[in-house]
């Protein structure tokens, strides 16, 4: 039996969006194994990550953009539903990020408009994969006093698919 990689969800270290352009839908494909997903880490080449934005504590990647976030702010949940054919998963990211530089709204702004792709980091230093579509893609931004919380939320048929 695979090891249970559920309690990593609570440790999202950066969650890096990477627009769909870069990524063409048609060399993403379901893996063999649906209990288990799993993505070659080789599938995920730099020049994809050019223009993406990331959120989290280590540097963005070349050509990228970074939003610092708050410690032990980044979650992540995939829940599956059983009543759709195909078992429809429902992605939810959030963390918390630092908007005390003022270009963290525009960045924040581009996050809610660019559908993107998601490559999230754990603080094991496991990575994972969420795929997405024009039509899956929601991203939200809220203020509450001094917090800024960024939820993504992605459907699709694959949930989080680990790097290896």
């Amino acid at each position: 039996m695979p090891n249970c990689k559920e309690f990593i969800l609570d440790d999202v270290m950066a969650v890096t969006a990477i627009p769909l352009a870069n990524i063409p839908a048609s060399s993403i494909t379901s893996p063999v194994n649906q209990l288990t997903p799993t993505l070659p880490s080789s599938s995920i080449v730099p020049s994809m990550l050019a223009g993406s934005i990331t959120i989290g504590l280590h540097p963005a990647t070349p050509g990228g953009t970074l939003i610092p976030i708050m410690r032990k702010s980044g979650k992540a949940k995939d829940d599956e539903s059983d009543s759709v054919a195909g078992r429809l998963h429902t992605v939810t990211v959030t963390c918390e990020a630092d908007d005390r530089d003022p270009d963290v709204w525009d960045d924040l702004r581009t996050l809610e408009r660019t559908p993107s792709h998601l490559l999230l980091t754990f603080r094991d230093n496991t990575r994972a994969f969420v795929a997405a579509t024009e039509d899956t893609y929601l991203c939200t931004t809220e203020r509450d006093g001094s917090k800024t919380s960024i939820t993504l939320r992605i459907q699709n048929l694959m949930g989080i698919q680990l790097l290896v």
